[in-house]
């Protein structure tokens, strides 16, 4: 406790407080100063002979520009001073973003070749400066220590004929430029246990076939939304662990699927023209457990002539297409289907279905046998998605739980959402266990 100062004879003590922080070891005044921002951490240095190195050791370093106040001097100077004196000998993480103020005679590699020397595990780096795309150094492409590597905007890949990155385990791709297509073949080469990738591209990147060849790939995210007049561009996926496949492109560039044998998951959100031949695309696949589609009125043509006999998740984005009168056959092709989503955020007034679009001489088989879960979100209890949530309620004999979530309307009254409500809770259910469920 420190010590009380006492009044005595006019006469002021003065207070003296104990140091008890700086009496803690060095690896737990280390894991202090991880909580704060690296210039406050570098800051501590004046308190105290005590203080003067201790930042020197932190194992994970952050640099990022004020981008909100072009005005402010760029974090580089600061980052070039700190990394000279900093010492630790392994560096956990990196992250540096530089902005329009950093100078454009900024020498990145230098600091990305020091990380490489320290043996970093984890380095982001995101350059947002006006200078033209810089390359990074070539023992970055060698790092034996490195698992999980973000490279964003102006990035020039330039990888040697000779690498290895043996550790790395997750690779992010965003908006980065290529020296050629044989320096992104060699970079994926080189990456033995590489798990995760993800990549986003831009229109100008030196690559026409984006080609992802990578034997233990589990995951993978492509985004690509820059339209190019050129049907000579496409992406070639050939990864046969690949479990879980994301892609969303606008690009116009065509694709192609090959040797997925382990595909469990996907997520598809394109536009027609970037996939001429939707039916073929749609069929690469057929046997995965959960499909998440953004519906156009292209592939809905499709959709329902595919058998997608190992489907168990599904969730279906409308988009404003008239998809419904197509419904019955694609139920109709997924005899395994045991959760339903629907989601309408992304619509705004979908065209009405026939009238006869829930006609058939026979229930869909996952409705008589599997469907145990059926989500609707954003319902606004228009005539099409009153039919729906009837028309799965009244036929779904193993249905378990059926959940509709509102949308938030700011014109919608209370009792107007309490009247919705009741609607659905007045539609017979076949399945007498079945709960109905409402999110507001």
């Amino acid at each position: 406790m420190p010590e009380t100062a006492e009044n005595c004879g006019g006469r002021i003590e003065e207070i003296v407080c104990a140091d008890r922080i700086s009496a803690l070891p060095e690896d737990l005044l280390v894991t202090i100063l991880l909580d704060v921002p690296i210039n406050d951490a570098v800051t501590t240095m004046v308190l105290s002979k005590r203080w003067r190195f201790i930042w020197t050791m932190l194992p994970k370093l952050e640099y990022k520009e004020n981008n909100d106040n072009e005005r402010q001097k760029s974090v580089w100077w600061f980052l070039d001073k700190s990394l000279e004196l900093h010492k630790a000998p392994v560096l956990q993480m990196l992250f540096i973003e530089l902005g329009p103020q950093c100078p454009s005679d900024a020498d990145v590699e230098k600091c990305v070749a020091k990380a490489v020397d320290r043996r970093v595990i984890f380095l982001r780096l995101g350059l947002l400066w006006s200078a033209d795309p810089t390359s990074l150094p070539k023992t970055l492409y060698s790092c034996e220590s490195l698992k999980i590597l973000h490279l964003s905007d102006k990035i020039l890949v330039d990888v040697p004929s000779t690498n290895c990155l043996p550790s790395l385990r997750w690779l992010y791709l965003n908006r980065v430029i290529y020296k050629n297509e044989d320096s992104l073949i060699r970079f994926l080469s080189s990456c033995p246990v590489l798990k995760s990738l993800l990549v986003k591209r831009k229109k100008k990147d030196n690559v026409k076939k984006f080609t992802v060849k990578v034997p233990s790939l589990l995951v993978l995210i492509y985004t690509n939304y820059s339209y190019v007049e050129d049907t000579g561009r496409c992406l070639v996926v050939d990864t046969p662990a690949l479990k879980d496949f994301d892609i969303s492109d606008y690009s116009g560039d065509s694709c192609s699927i090959e040797n997925t044998p382990c595909l469990n998951k996907v997520h598809i959100d394109v536009y027609n023209w970037s996939f001429p031949d939707i039916d073929k695309f749609l069929r690469y696949f057929s046997r995965v457990l959960f499909l998440e589609l953004f519906l156009t009125d292209e592939m809905i043509v499709c959709w329902r002539t595919i058998k997608f006999s190992r489907l168990k998740k599904c969730k279906i984005f409308p988009c404003d297409s008239d998809w419904m009168d197509s419904l019955l056959c694609f139920l109709q092709n997924t005899p395994k289907l045991k959760f339903l989503i629907v989601d309408y955020k992304l619509t705004n007034e979908p065209p009405y279905a026939s009238t006869s679009w829930s006609e058939s001489s026979s229930d869909p088989e996952c409705l008589s046998s599997s469907l145990e879960k059926f989500e609707l979100i954003d319902y606004t209890g228009r005539q099409e998605e009153k039919e729906l949530v009837a028309y799965i309620l009244t036929t779904s004999r193993c249905l378990k739980t059926a959940t509709i979530s509102l949308r938030s309307l700011p014109d919608l009254k209370l009792e107007e959402k309490a009247t919705m409500i009741e609607e659905l809770k007045a539609i017979p259910r076949v399945s007498i266990t079945s709960q109905l469920l409402f999110k507001t």
